[in-house]
């Protein structure tokens, strides 16, 4: 296999990368190379890494590069965000030892990829990776999400939906509340000034750096061939907003937010599910066949901790699927158990120091995707 990794993609190349994305089986958005200027923005470097097998591509990969705290000019991990994209469980082995052995990825210490594989073919993959020398890396062996699908007519689209989120959808439609595409920088930053509000600082996690957002819009919600932002308004007032990415095949449910306070004042109306709808209907319209949204667990018991956002996506009837887990593949044992002191450190605190959890952000607003 011909290894490319390069620190930037030329128009060719990079048009070449997203035709071969986009006929394959296991593509995902957020391997798209608009995406490098998102990492970029939040003081990441990248590596565009290509397979190539007599001339074609047969796997690419955009990595984002973190870099070691304890070991200057180390690189602690190389993450492959929903990738990298390949069809082929045998070639992308054969991509990620080529990549180990490459002397782009000498000061690596490891390498993290989450492929978009889903039911038996993820379990199959994971088997592959196992074999290749990469660990699950994920508390869980696999990861749950739902899936909808948007094959089926507008109108069967919306009967799919609880009978209570239909009746939410006709309130919505018969008020004076209006769901539009969020495509201004002023509207963007409203929705994500919202977000950090009502979502990140309420539940104990890291904000999202201005500069970040500006360029996730600039570069991705504002292009509907990628991304989008719906809001849902009472005039000139934020209520809620839904942003999402898509691939060819798949769209992606990013982030949902509303605002308690905002709905209280125009009688409690719920906009999900009408934010939901526009969205399930936009990416049919851009010619998605399905959409994930991204965590999904069909959990009956109301002590699950993520009871409560399962149960509001219950009502747009997604099934159940299972998705690989994160692996990872370590180049260099010593320095990456160095990297990892501070995490395992962290832990052995909050073991013994229960009580400090509470204090500690819970995740990560870039979830590990």
């Amino acid at each position: 296999m011909e290894i490319e990794c390069l620190d930037a993609l030329t128009e060719r190349q990079e048009v070449e990368w997203r035709a071969f994305q986009a006929q394959a089986q296991h593509q995902h958005p957020r391997q798209d190379p608009r995406f490098a200027a998102v990492e970029r923005a939040s003081g990441q470097d990248v590596i565009f890494a290509i397979g190539r097998q007599d001339g074609a591509i047969c796997a690419v990969g955009l990595f984002t590069l973190q870099p070691s705290k304890l070991m200057p000019g180390r690189i602690a991990v190389a993450s492959a965000l929903s990738g990298p994209v390949c069809d082929d469980g045998a070639i992308l082995a054969d991509f990620l030892r080529a990549l180990a052995a490459h002397a782009r990825f000498a000061k690596v210490d490891a390498i993290r990829v989450t492929p978009y594989w889903l039911g038996d073919e993820a379990g199959e993959l994971s088997g592959i990776l196992a074999e290749a020398g990469l660990k699950i890396t994920d508390p869980e062996p696999h990861r749950d999400t739902g899936m909808i699908d948007l094959t089926m007519s507008e109108d069967d689209l919306r009967a799919s939906f609880s009978r209570s989120a239909r009746r939410k959808v006709r309130l919505i439609e018969k008020s004076e509340v209006d769901v539009r595409h969020v495509d201004t920088p002023a509207l963007a930053e409203e929705f994500f000034e919202r977000l950090n509000t009502l979502v990140i600082a309420r539940h104990n996690l890291t904000p999202v750096p201005r500069a970040e957002y500006e360029a996730g819009f600039a570069h991705i919600y504002n292009d509907p061939s990628i991304g989008a932002i719906f809001g849902a308004y009472h005039g000139d007032v934020f209520l809620g907003g839904l942003l999402l990415y898509r691939s060819g095949s798949t769209a992606h449910a990013r982030r949902y937010v509303a605002d308690p306070d905002a709905a209280q004042a125009i009688g409690n109306l719920r906009v999900a599910p009408s934010l939901w709808l526009e969205g399930l209907l936009w990416a049919k319209r851009e010619g998605c066949t399905r959409f994930d949204v991204e965590g999904f667990l069909p959990v009956e018991d109301k002590a699950h901790p993520n009871f409560n956002v399962y149960e509001y996506k219950r009502e747009f009837k997604p099934s159940h699927a299972r998705r690989i887990a994160e692996h990872t593949m370590v180049l260099n044992s010593v320095t990456n158990g160095v990297n990892m002191l501070p995490g395992r450190a962290r832990s052995a605190v909050k073991r013994l120091f229960p009580q400090l959890r509470r204090l500690s952000p819970r995740r990560l607003w870039r979830a590990r995707r």
